[in-house]
Formats: C-alpha cells, structure tokens, sequence
C-alpha cells in the first residue's frame, strides 16, 4: 500500500488534527472518484487510486493502525519482526480472559462492564504513552524509542483483540 500519509497529502505524524485529516481524505476522494472521467481505462485507473484513499484514511483515522503506519515509514520495526510484549502482560491477560469467560457464563452484566472498562482504559493508556514517545522524537528515530513504540502497539493488539471479542 502506498504511503498514507503522502495519500492524504499529510505530514508524517501520530498527533493528526482529525478534521484536517477528514477535509484531506474529502478532497482526496473527490479527486480520485472513478464518475469524474468517462473513459473505461481512466475509470479503472480512479477506482484503484480511490481505494488506495480510502485504505490510507482508514489507516490514519485509526490511532493503532496510524501509529504501526508511522512507526514503519520512520525506519521502526513492523510488528513481523518484533513480537514483545510487555513482562506481565501476557500473565495479566489470561487473567482477565478467565474472568471475561466467566462473567459471560454467568451473564454477569455488571462485571462484563467493568472488565470493558479496564479494557477501555489499557487501551487509553497504551495510546497514550505511543502518543508520548512519538512526540519525543526530534529528526530521527531512536532504536530504543522505536523498540518502545513497538512493544507498546504489540502490547495494545492483545487489548483491542480483546474488547473486540466481548460481547454486546
């Protein structure tokens, strides 16, 4: 996929103004919109570059998907070639799937929604402290702040993956 950011003609940033973003994938997908041009080659041509639009504002709308984006144009690992996590995170996370499987056995709304709301807030926190790190970065990219992000993103995958499987 090309680069999102250059897509949507923005710079290369985590901390994206969400109404500049959605006025640029507005004006992006007015000029790439495959009705604009009559000729069958020309259609198809629009078509694949509207899609390649709608990819890059799906990307950058989303703040985990927008961070991974980032972290690899500045050079930082994909999360294919670093898989860590935090030390506990793992052990934490078994322990809260167990109690999710048994709040749902039970049907036990309110526990439900207070494991959604620990969920909700590991999830602000990790997306915080990404949020720190790229705003740290001067010119370049660090290995060791690279490392950070990247252990962090892995980190919030487990979390999203969860919240995406709670019921209702």
């Amino acid at each position: 996929m090309p680069d999102p950011f250059n897509m949507l003609d923005l710079p290369p940033r985590y901390d994206l103004d969400e109404a500049d973003l959605h006025t640029r994938f507005i004006q992006a997908s007015s000029a790439t919109h495959p009705d604009r041009y009559t000729d069958p080659v020309e259609q198809a041509q629009a078509a694949e570059r509207a899609a390649e639009v709608n990819q890059a504002y799906a990307v950058l709308s989303d703040p985990e998907r927008r961070a991974d984006a980032l972290l690899i144009f500045l050079g930082g690992p994909a999360k294919d070639q670093d898989k860590s996590l935090p030390p506990a995170l793992l052990m934490d996370m078994m322990e809260t799937r167990e109690q999710l499987e048994e709040a749902v056995a039970q049907e036990n709304l309110a526990e439900l929604n207070k494991l959604r709301t620990w969920a909700d807030d590991q999830r602000d926190a990790h997306l915080k402290i990404i949020a720190d790190l790229f705003a740290d970065i001067q010119n370049e990219l660090p290995a060791d702040t690279a490392k950070a992000i990247r252990l962090e993103l892995n980190a919030l995958r487990y979390i999203q993956r969860m919240l995406d499987q709670m019921p209702g």
